[in-house]
């Protein structure tokens, strides 16, 4: 059973079929998606649906290899669009199979189904509005969100997890993958394992909580000039440090035979970084 797909770009995707809510051939553009399926031919197709906000938290599952994307909408209903590839050794057959994948909705769950052909993937784009409830997991593919607020329930294995200007409370978790945060507000908790974290924090503040760690993996913190809320970053003991922040040359750290720790800023601690068995990079942005 082959099936590689290799993503150029993540910014649209789709689904198809429903017993709940609305489904229709009105799709995203899908065009920046590079889908491949190493020698073979790839038909494409694209679906959309809506599921009302009211209907509970919108459950997305995209198939193994498919991604998640989600971006701020307005309105009172999420707008869903998969992208959908599929492979074969002619062009009529890979069409044949593109068109077979379906869309399912069923109430607020929303899954992607094939038919008879196992060499295809759906990438779903999501436009939710503010106060979305969404939980999203992904396998091989990756789970990203931009500008959105709510409440976010996420989950990603050997796939990256990406959180840029979100707001409101986040549980990520991902599982041979990086997770990567840019912001500053929410209520965070990210947890990695066998991956990266990266930590952009903006403006002079965290308006909330964040709290972010990392199991054998290296953090990454960058950190503006003078921010002011509190930041503890740790590690086991024997992790490597390079640290270009003041707070590195004022003593504003503590290293012993345990673990290693800094603290930057004056207010009181509202994020807190720790990674056990990995590096540790801190710079100012």
């Amino acid at each position: 059973m082959f099936r590689t797909v290799a993503l150029a770009a993540f910014a649209a995707l789709a689904l198809g079929s429903s017993q709940s809510g609305r489904v229709s051939l009105e799709a995203a553009d899908c065009s920046s998606l590079n889908m491949m399926f190493g020698d073979f031919e790839v038909g494409r197709a694209e679906q959309y649906a809506t599921v009302p906000v009211s209907s509970g938290t919108l459950e997305l599952r995209p198939d193994f290899n498919g991604g998640v994307k989600i971006e701020r909408g307005t309105g009172a209903a999420y707008g869903i669009t998969a992208c959908i590839a599929a492979g074969a050794r002619t062009q009529g057959e890979a069409q044949a199979a593109a068109n077979e994948v379906r869309l399912s909705v069923q109430g607020s769950r929303v899954r992607v189904t094939g038919g008879s052909s196992r060499n295809w993937s759906a990438h779903l784009i999501v436009t939710a509005p503010d106060g979305a409830n969404i939980d999203a997991e992904t396998s091989n593919g990756p789970l990203g969100l931009s500008g959105v607020s709510g409440t976010f329930s996420l989950r990603a294995s050997n796939g990256p997890i990406s959180l840029r200007d979100v707001t409101g409370k986040i549980n990520a978790r991902a599982s041979n993958g990086p997770i990567d945060v840019g912001g500053s507000k929410g209520e965070f908790d990210v947890e990695t394992s066998n991956g990266p974290i990266s930590v952009k924090l903006d403006g002079q503040r965290w308006d909330g909580r964040l709290t972010a760690r990392a199991q054998n993996g290296p953090l990454t913190v960058s950190v503006p000039s003078g921010y002011q809320s509190g930041v503890e970053i740790s590690s086991s003991f024997h992790s490597p440090w390079s640290c270009q922040v003041a707070a590195c040359r004022s003593g504003n750290r503590d290293w012993d035979e345990r673990s290693r720790s800094l603290r930057i800023g004056s207010d009181p601690v509202v994020v807190k970084l720790t990674t056990v068995n990995g590096p540790v990079t801190v710079r100012e942005r």
